[in-house]
Formats: structure tokens, sequence, C-alpha cells
């Protein structure tokens, strides 16, 4: 356990010292958006870019890895779906904004930290693979589910295509993943001043994200319908690892770090993307909020329970 304390200590650490510096208004409105977009379009693609030059295919095929993953992201969809009817706060949109509240978790700001900390750089390319279709995959479900509810504010099945296929292409991580997957079969390396220039980007990812957490989570709050954002909690910090694990372990007998990684993103509080969603469509912005901040906080005992397990 002291060990897990000391992987999972200094990351919340630097998410705590993010949300102290957005709380006392140290940094000018905006800050928090820069600094993230630097994470998500500099240093964490330079991050993947060089593990998917550097590693080769992983033990098992991917398919399991995203069968295992997405299996428990689909339960806790149709969960969060059925509950959205029922309790006031996550009603409307056919549930697409409850089904992101507890089933996006926040894999690039606080997964790949804990991960890189708790399994090497082993775990970068499990979690390059399960980057790579989470948020495309799931704004794309959650937007068709919006539109066939009719609450959606898209313009029709191509106008959402398109908007689908732009938002991939300019996805810096996807377009890094590519890019490294491609220069990895070309067998050729980095040479030396490129190699340099990346990893230095890259080293800055785990720091940079943290703190960029802790700016972003300042201002969300705990609001609106309690027994919204109680439900969110349970779907996205319990029943969803839980479903993982059998899924990950039992079904598909992946090997120690994928399982790890499977299990460890999928015990992730929910991101920024589910309240931007829920903003968006007018529906469970609220509950959503409430969720990504209290299940921030709360992550800090059920992700240490969740590494302690792993071992």
């Amino acid at each position: 356990m002291v060990e897990v304390f000391n992987t999972v200590a200094p990351v919340f650490v630097l998410i705590l010292l993010g949300f102290g510096a957005g709380k006392a208004g140290w940094f000018v409105e905006g800050s928090a958006r820069g600094l993230s977009m630097f994470v998500f379009s500099f240093a964490v693609p330079a991050l993947l870019f060089k593990a998917m030059v550097s590693f080769g295919l992983t033990p098992s095929p991917p398919w399991k890895l995203w069968a295992a993953f997405f299996g428990a992201v689909i339960f806790v969809w149709v969960l969060a779906i059925g509950l959205a009817r029922k309790v006031s706060g996550l009603a409307g949109a056919g549930g697409a904004s409850a089904a992101l509240g507890a089933g996006f978790g926040n894999t690039v700001m606080l997964g790949l930290p804990l991960g890189v900390a708790h399994f090497g750089e082993a775990a970068l390319l499990p979690m390059a693979l399960i980057l790579s279709i989470h948020l495309p995959l799931q704004w794309l479900a959650a937007t068709v589910l919006a539109q066939v509810a009719g609450a959606g504010k898209s313009g029709g099945a191509a106008q959402l295509a398109k908007a689908l296929v732009r938002d991939i292409v300019a996805n810096p991580i996807v377009l890094a993943l590519l890019a490294g997957t491609a220069w990895n079969f070309t067998g050729l390396g980095l040479a030396p001043v490129p190699a340099k220039a990346i990893s230095l980007l890259g080293d800055a990812a785990v720091p940079a994200a943290l703190f960029a957490l802790g700016l972003s989570v300042s201002r969300f709050g705990i609001r609106g319908n309690r027994l919204a954002v109680a439900v969110l909690l349970m779907l996205k910090l319990a029943v969803m690892p839980a479903v993982a694990a059998v899924l990950a372990l039992q079904v598909f007998a992946l090997p120690a770090v994928e399982a790890g990684i499977v299990i460890l993103f999928a015990a992730l509080p929910a991101g920024a993307n589910a309240f931007i969603f829920a903003e968006r469509q007018g529906v469970g912005e609220a509950a959503v909020s409430g969720a990504i901040a209290a299940g921030t906080a709360l992550s800090v005992v059920t992700l240490s329970v969740v590494l302690a397990l792993l071992g």
C-alpha cells in the first residue's frame, strides 16, 4: 500500500496545486484552456508518437483490449440511459449526457500520467490503443443518441458525419498515433535532434496534464440534483471498473499490464469532454459538472484502492 501511496500522492499533489492556483485566481481566465491545449495538442501527442515509434505489437490482439474496455463502457451506458429516464437532472437528449458522464473517463489528463507512474513505459502502447478511439467513438455515439432523441443541436446525418470526420482528422492525439505507427513501419528510427525535441515535449506531458486538470476542475462545482450526481459517481467509479475487471481478467484473460490499464481507465472519474457535450446539448450540465468535481476528489481514494488491488 505504501508503494501505491507513493504513486498516487505525487499525482494528486500536482492536481491540488493546479486546483489551488485556479481557486486563488493566480491564472487569468483562459489559462486552463491554454495549458490544456498545450497538453492535448503538443505534449501528449509527442509522448504517444514516441511510444508508437519505439514499441512493437501488444502481447494480445488489440481487439481484445478494446472489447474489454468498451464492453464496460457499453454496460454503464445502458444503465445510465435507463436511469436517466427516472432521475431528475439526467433526463433529456435520450440520456446521452448521462451516458457520457458515466462512461467517459479523464484518460488523457489523469489516466495517462497514472498509468505511466504505476506501470511504467510498458503501459504506453495499450493506453495509446484505447486513446485512439476513446473520444471519437463515445462522442459519435452520444451525438447520434441525442439526435435520435430529437434533442440534438446538429443539423442532420450529413453534417454529423462531416463534423465527426473533421474532428478525427484534426485530433492531434489520433494524428500522432497514426504518424508514429507509420514511422514505426519504416524502421528508420529517429535522428538525435528530433528524438530529443520529441522527448522534451513528451516529458512535459505528465506534470502539465496534472496541473491543467487541477486548473480545469477548479471551475466545476457540485450543484444541481445530488441524486443525479450520486448515480453518475456510482456508475463511473464503482460499476464500470468492476465490469472492466471481469471482462479483462476473466473473459478475455488479458496480460497483466493490459488488464491493469483497462481497469485503471475504467475507474477514472469523468472527464471535461462529458461536460462540454452536456453543455452543448443543454441537458444534464449540473449533474455532469458535479460528477467531474466530486469524482476527481473521490478518485484519490478509489484509484488508490484499484491500484492496490492490481498490485
